[in-house]
């Protein structure tokens, strides 16, 4: 096994055992709140939650994984490498506080989404009652989550994403069909009618642990999105660039830090690292729908798909996995000394 494969697991439940053992033999305190529904698994599941750095802190900086489940195993990887590479070198004043498996539920289960099928980068509403439309993602409703997975409605539903494409493009479906929708609580990217647990309980990890900081940033590990193995710094934080695929969603995990009461503006990072072309990730996503809501997951084809999501969004091969690790700690490297004014 190389150096970088030594920073990743083959699942939530060995990567959870390995980040809060090395945790531990580091000698640094960890919080593990479990999810409610830990008694349906086997073993636990829970938020793990590691800081370093001084209990109070002028300036904080937060490490999310898991925020989609589908990519846990690829954010704990570079949040496992922190735990030592940090120790010793953070600025002073400095806290970094890394939040493990934020969507517990949908890293064990490998599935992209919550307990109730909510996407949590969709879920973050000041007002639940006045949620935006999103007609674009109703007309194709139907062809992204098919009744059949195998049969003439798979292909029928092929065709018309097929159409919708070379009618309008990728980036139209990329920009407008997936930016969030909340009227299909059995559909993809499904931002829910009120707030999650996951979200909850990030909520109060992010408050808690900035008590008297006069700034804070987030940097959320998502992948997915890009060119294969390259890294993505997506400041959430400035205008979205014109024409990129994710200039118009909302509802997102960073923004959490605007509910933190901090004198200077936070700063919100998400870090997308690309895997494969985007038509791979989304039949990956749309098998895993298939399979939640019509499917039986312990079969033949229910095996399949989840090998199918697995691979679309975690590459194990040796120099993607060096790059994700690289990238991680020089974005993380770079975001501490814009936080501490070192810059």
């Amino acid at each position: 096994m190389s150096d970088a494969q030594d920073c990743y697991s083959t699942d939530y439940f060995e990567a959870r055992d390995r980040f809060v053992s090395k945790a531990k033999v580091l000698a640094l305190p960890v919080e593990s709140i479990l999810h409610p529904l830990s008694a349906d698994f086997e073993c636990e599941v829970a938020v793990d939650v590691v800081r370093l750095g001084p209990p109070k802190a002028r300036s904080c900086l937060f490490v999310t994984s898991g925020v989609h489940g589908t990519e846990l195993t690829a954010g704990s990887g570079p949040q496992w490498q922190m735990l030592s590479h940090f120790q010793q070198t953070l600025p002073a004043n400095t806290a970094l506080i890394l939040v493990h498996g934020v969507n517990a539920y949908g890293s064990a289960k490998v599935t992209r989404t919550d307990e109730n099928n909510v996407d949590p980068n969709r879920n973050i509403r000041n007002d639940f009652s006045n949620l935006p439309q999103n007609p674009a993602y109703a007309a194709l409703h139907d062809a992204l989550c098919p009744k059949d997975w195998q049969g003439e409605l798979r292909k029928a539903a092929d065709a018309r994403l097929e159409a919708y494409i070379e009618e309008n493009g990728m980036l139209a479906l990329t920009q407008n069909v997936l930016q969030g929708q909340y009227n299909h609580p059995d559909g993809l990217f499904y931002g829910g009618r009120s707030e999650s647990w996951c979200v909850s309980t990030l909520t109060d990890i992010l408050k808690r642990h900035s008590q008297g900081a006069e700034r804070i940033a987030i940097v959320d590990l998502h992948t997915g999105v890009g060119p294969y193995g390259y890294g993505d710094v997506m400041r959430m934080d400035r205008p979205a660039p014109e024409g990129v695929e994710w200039e118009h969603i909302g509802g997102l995990v960073c923004d959490l830090v605007e509910r933190v009461d901090c004198p200077k503006a936070p700063i919100k990072v998400i870090l997308e690292f690309g895997t494969y072309n985007f038509s791979r990730v989304l039949t990956g996503l749309r098998g895993d729908n298939w399979l939640r809501h019509h499917g039986k997951e312990q079969s033949p084809l229910g095996r399949q798909i989840k090998r199918n999501l697995r691979d679309a969004l975690f590459v194990n091969d040796e120099a993607w996995l060096e790059d994700i690790v690289r990238q991680s700690l020089i974005t993380c490297e770079e975001i501490l000394l814009e936080l501490t004014d070192q810059r």
